[in-house]
């Protein structure tokens, strides 16, 4: 079991009561990854959310990769609502330290104090709210530019 403090600092758990964040921290696991060591594949089963203690991991599907995450950030939240394949695969860049939540760990854990499912997803929905801001804005851009070019050709 991790210590508590390990996890205190996380984003996705910084608005837990003390009593809360114990239960979290003996809900899951804290895993270590060597550079370029696979996380979770894509289509394989999805079950548990990953926080990011520390180090760097990157989002791709085969050479396409979508993303990097550091610490301080999660992947893995669709299993917050249901386990199901995985949508990509993840990556350790450099040695990683992780904190697994099972899914079925956090539905037990719901079932016994409701407001830690409150905190924790409405944390998430923040964080995919600014994931989906900085795509759209990407998609923005990428518009913008295909617009100049396509004008350029003319």
């Amino acid at each position: 079991m991790p210590n508590p403090t390990l996890l205190e600092r996380h984003p996705l758990l910084v608005n837990l009561t003390g009593e809360q964040l114990e239960r979290v921290s003996r809900a899951g696991d804290v895993e270590s990854y060597n550079p370029n060591e696979q996380i979770v594949v894509e289509g394989s089963h999805g079950d548990a959310l990953f926080l990011i203690l520390w180090g760097q991991v990157a989002v791709h599907r085969g050479n396409q990769t979508f993303g990097t995450l550091g610490a301080g950030e999660f992947f893995g939240e669709m299993s917050l609502v249901e386990p199901a394949p995985r949508s990509a695969t993840v990556t350790s860049m450099q040695a990683t330290f992780l904190f697994r939540l099972p899914h079925d760990a956090l539905r037990d854990m719901i079932a016994e104090d409701p407001n830690v499912a409150s905190v924790l997803l409405v944390q998430v929905v923040k964080t995919l709210s600014e994931r989906l801001r900085r795509a759209n804005s990407m998609l923005s851009s990428v518009d913008l530019l295909a617009d100049w070019l396509a004008g350029s050709m003319v």
